[in-house]
């Protein structure tokens, strides 16, 4: 009479184990459910967030075709210039700021170019202008500042021959425990100064405020109505006589509307008694045709960053050049 009641036990026990295992996977599927909704959520919140982000370049583009028609100058009391503009959305807000690529260095400048007889190429006006900048603003640099202007002109020259001393070619990379070797063409971002060898973190950091990259373009031009007190050290840099403090009074004292042409700006009282290059006039501007919008967006729970470099040609037409997707690098 016994053996049914044992076998009603194991039946039993058996039954709570398959309920149990259908317990456990039921809660496994459920978490991996909520999991997959709330990855789809995180998707459909980064997209609205880079949507949003596309529609702040489209507006920059617009901007800047409307503000800068017909326009003689390019100078900061205009739209285009007006920073902290941040727009309320559903569910989300835009923000976004527009920074004139011609008043940074472009680093492309620095492209060493090989004289026609074969001689050893000499530092050009920019290179030296470059060269000037280190040594007033960047004193900290884990490098001389002769041999960092010479590595990134043979990091952007189309050869693998030495410039000068101090400099680094294909040899040098290659012999890197992660070898890799020179771009030989220029940059598309400032980012790639990291990789200029024995260039520290700390030294990327201290050349930012100063240095951009205007892709597909070697020129070394600076719009001096977009200048600040803060970066009028590159106007120092290029004219060897101006003193910074010199030219931060210069540009303090700029007309609202900047200068009328680069002639007005030469006749100013701060460079009475020094002599300007011919080849350091033609870099001075009052126009600019390269531009860098910062937006940032959120939506919900997401935020997004989008650097986009536009490009505004004769016709007026404004053109992305490049986008990054993501923070500062």
């Amino acid at each position: 009479m016994t053996a049914p009641c044992k076998q009603q036990g194991v039946a039993l026990v058996a039954v709570l184990m398959i309920i149990a295992i259908v317990v456990v996977i039921a809660v496994n599927m459920t978490g991996r459910l909520q999991l997959q909704l709330q990855r789809q959520q995180n998707m459909q919140q980064q997209q609205q967030a880079l949507w949003f982000a596309m529609g702040a370049e489209q507006f920059a583009k617009v901007l800047l075709a409307r503000t800068l028609a017909g326009q003689e100058t390019v100078n900061l009391s205009q739209d285009w210039a007006q920073s902290g503009a941040t727009f309320p959305v559903e569910n989300g807000t835009i923000s976004g700021d527009i920074s004139d690529l011609r008043s940074c260095f472009n680093l492309n400048a620095l492209q060493n170019i090989s004289p026609a007889n074969g001689a050893q190429p000499q530092q050009s006006p920019a290179q030296k202008a470059f060269q000037r900048l280190l040594e007033l603003k960047v004193t900290e640099l884990s490098m001389p500042a002769e041999y960092l202007t010479a590595r990134i002109g043979d990091w952007l020259d189309e050869d693998s021959l030495l410039s000068t001393a101090g400099s680094a070619e294909d040899d040098d990379y290659a012999a890197l425990n992660f070898a890799y070797y020179t771009a030989n063409t220029l940059m598309a971002d400032p980012s790639e100064l990291r990789a200029i060898l024995d260039l520290t973190p700390n030294d990327y950091q201290l050349l930012q405020p100063y240095v951009c990259v205007v892709p597909e373009d070697n020129r070394l031009l600076l719009n001096v109505n977009t200048l600040t007190e803060d970066t009028a050290v590159l106007l120092a840099a290029l004219i060897p006589e101006l003193t910074e403090q010199a030219a931060m009074d210069l540009i303090a004292n700029r007309p609202e509307q900047g200068f009328a042409n680069a002639e007005e700006l030469l006749a100013d009282p701060a460079l009475a008694g020094i002599t300007v290059p011919d080849e350091v006039k033609s870099m001075l501007a009052v126009k600019s045709d390269s531009f860098r919008l910062l937006a940032t967006t959120a939506y919900l729970e997401t935020g997004f960053v989008l650097t986009s470099v536009l490009k505004i040609n004769d016709n007026n037409q404004v053109k992305v050049l490049a986008r990054r997707f993501g923070g500062q690098q």
